[in-house]
């Protein structure tokens, strides 16, 4: 985390030497790469073998990045543009590693299924105290947590880094089990709740916050 602190401000100060959309952009998609290959760096001090995590390091340093630096979201507008294949890419090799056989073990299966139970209370649960604790409006209380519930791209990576591990198999193929769930039910949960809230409009709008508004006027003789 140290590590993407150091990058999120070193980013900051090299976006404010350059002016031009495009350079800005290069930029950060150069320092992203040069972050990841620092991230993977492992060193000893003493009998202690050291290393970083990837996922933690990239996250911390776009926390940072996004909010100290003034034209962050315009450089993010910018990136969505053309990050959906690169998505795409990541699901699709990710989806690739989950072994449908280890679910056939009972046990595996049941811990998929406890995983996915006590992940929803939790959130449910836990978006529901805490906003009664800080007086949110009812509608937030009753329908947050419901739309917490969809998972993918942070669960993925964790997924990998659990790959390294003595059990990896298993606890990566549960969690790939459980965002492939989540990815199914959690944005129909997600819309259905933001309707309910009032928060978007239902079908027939072209606009999920405005409402639909008749291009020529519209009269009722």
């Amino acid at each position: 985390m140290g590590l993407g602190v150091v990058a999120g401000f070193a980013l900051n100060q090299l976006e404010i030497y350059f002016h031009s959309r495009s350079k800005r952009m290069s930029l950060s998609v150069a320092f992203v790469l040069l972050t990841v290959g620092l991230s993977m760096v492992t060193f000893n001090i003493g009998p202690i073998h050291c290393g970083f995590s990837l996922l933690l390091v990239c996250m911390m340093t776009g926390t940072v990045f996004c909010n100290i630096c003034p034209t962050s979201d315009e450089l993010m507008d910018r990136l969505d543009r053309w990050v959906s294949p690169v998505n795409i890419l990541f699901f699709v090799l990710s989806g690739a590693e989950l072994d449908l056989n280890i679910l056939s073990d009972p046990l595996v299966l049941l811990i998929g299924v406890v995983y996915i139970a006590f992940r929803s209370l939790g959130k449910i649960s836990g978006a529901f105290v805490s906003g009664r604790a800080t007086h949110c409006s009812h509608n937030i209380q009753k329908y947050l947590g419901i739309t917490l519930l969809p998972q993918a791209g942070v669960a993925l990576g964790m997924a990998a880094e659990a790959a390294e591990l003595s059990d990896g198999h298993m606890v990566r193929n549960v969690v790939l089990f459980s965002v492939l769930v989540y990815e199914l039910a959690g944005p129909t949960l997600t819309k259905l709740a933001l309707t309910a809230a009032g928060e978007i409009i239902p079908e027939g709008r072209t606009n999920a916050r405005m409402a639909n508004k008749p291009e020529f006027p519209v009269s009722l003789d």
